[in-house]
């Protein structure tokens, strides 16, 4: 066989399995949207420091005045939080404390944290995140297992590196 034919065949079927690995990674990518991750398998991916992953925290920030007392535990994020997760109330730049916003990253793997993992506001989210995933259970199954958090104010994250949240 000519060598430059021989030399064509061969880039050609590597720019079609380059096409079909392409695809496959975004039906996998898709298929990982409609599966929810479980509080286990977020904690253990926390616990790896090879892993990196973004939590954005959908519950309204904090209390107004008047409501906190009525509320009921959980419903903030300020009230109880995964630690390092972003706050990002509705998917909502307009609600979101400014210090936040830049630490928001649409490209990491992201993981939605909802009171209860509802899967409408995970859909509204997963369209700003194409690497998204929904908390099963979200922040109320987090907390009846007993996994760490933090409460208060959103910090963001000091500038260097070192340390895990957990």
């Amino acid at each position: 066989m000519n060598p430059k034919l021989e030399r064509l065949v061969y880039i050609g079927i590597i720019v079609v399995l380059a096409g079909y690995l392409l695809h496959l990674g975004k039906v996998k990518v898709e298929l990982e949207k409609q599966i929810p991750i479980t509080i286990d398998e977020l904690y253990e991916m926390l616990g790896n420091s090879k892993l990196t992953v973004q939590i954005i925290d959908v519950r309204p920030y904090e209390a107004e005045d008047e409501d906190e007392e009525d509320e009921e535990e959980l419903n903030y994020y300020t009230e109880a939080h995964i630690p390092g997760a972003i706050p990002f109330p509705d998917c909502d730049e307009t609600k979101t404390p400014e210090d936040a916003l830049p630490n928001i990253n649409p490209y990491l793997p992201t993981i939605i944290v909802s009171k209860d993992g509802d899967p409408e506001i995970f859909q509204k989210c997963a369209e700003k995140f194409p690497f998204a995933r929904n908390l099963k259970g979200g922040i109320l199954a987090w907390d009846e297992e007993g996994y760490p958090e933090d409460e208060g104010e959103y910090e963001p994250p000091s500038a260097g590196g070192g340390g895990g949240c957990l």
